[in-house]
C-alpha cells in the first residue's frame, strides 16, 4: 500500500508545461506594466495609482511587476464554495481538479420545445438555473449581463434573483457598479433571511 497517495474524484488535465506558464505569467506581467490596461473605473484609477502603478494616461493604467507579484503572494490560497444550504460545494485551490459549471443567462437561447433560436427571457434563466440545479456534475453558474431583454440597470439583479430562486448552487455574477453590488447583497440576504445567515 502506497503511503500519502492522493487521488482526485474529479477529472484533470492540463494543456501546458511549466516552462510555458512561466513564459505565460513573464509575458502577462511584460503586458501590464508596459502596454498597461483599460480601466473605466475612476475609483480603480486612482486605489491603482496610489498603489504605485502608472496612471499618467487613464485610458492605459501600467501595473509593475512588483504590484502583481504581491497581490499574488498575497491572495488567498485556497476558496471554498458553498451551497445556498451551507454544504460545501467546491474548493479551488489548484489540486482538487476541474469543476465545470454553466452559464444561465446567455444573450440567445435555443428553445428546447421548438428547436428556435431567440432571445433569452427572464423564465428561461429561472428554467436553465433548475436544470443546471438538477445536473450533478454542474457545480456552479455564471451570470452574465448581456441580454436584450431585459434592461441593463436592472439586468445583474434579474439574473441573480431568478438563479438563486431557482438553484442552491454557488453563483459568479457580473456586476454593473457600487451601487448594484449593495443590492445584490441586499437581495442574497433577504433570501438567505438576513445578512448574518449569508455570511
Amino acid at each position: 500500500m502506497r503511503h500519502n497517495y492522493v487521488q482526485y474524484g474529479r477529472p484533470q488535465f492540463r494543456l501546458l508545461s511549466d516552462n510555458q506558464i512561466e513564459e505565460l505569467h513573464l509575458a502577462t506581467l511584460q503586458i501590464l506594466e508596459r502596454t498597461g490596461v483599460l480601466f473605466e473605473c475612476q475609483e480603480a484609477i486612482e486605489l491603482l495609482g496610489d498603489a504605485g502603478a502608472d496612471v499618467s494616461n487613464p485610458s492605459r493604467v501600467k501595473i509593475p511587476c512588483y504590484m502583481v507579484e504581491q497581490a499574488l503572494r498575497t491572495s488567498p490560497k485556497m476558496v471554498t464554495f458553498y451551497t445556498r444550504e451551507g454544504e460545501l460545494a467546491m474548493v479551488l485551490n489548484g489540486q482538487t481538479g476541474s469543476h465545470f459549471g454553466a452559464m444561465p443567462d446567455c444573450p440567445n437561447y435555443l428553445n428546447p420545445y421548438s428547436g428556435q433560436r431567440r432571445a433569452c427571457y427572464i423564465e428561461d434563466i429561472a428554467d436553465t438555473a433548475r436544470l443546471i440545479d438538477a445536473l450533478p456534475n454542474m457545480e456552479w453558474a455564471y451570470l452574465a449581463t448581456g441580454h436584450q431583454t431585459i434592461p441593463g440597470a436592472i439586468v445583474d439583479k434579474v439574473s441573480l434573483l431568478q438563479f438563486i430562486l431557482n438553484s442552491s448552487k454557488p453563483v459568479i455574477a457580473e456586476i454593473n457598479d457600487a451601487a448594484s453590488l449593495r443590492e445584490m447583497i441586499d437581495l442574497c440576504s433577504i433570501v438567505a433571511g438576513g445578512e448574518e445567515t449569508l455570511r
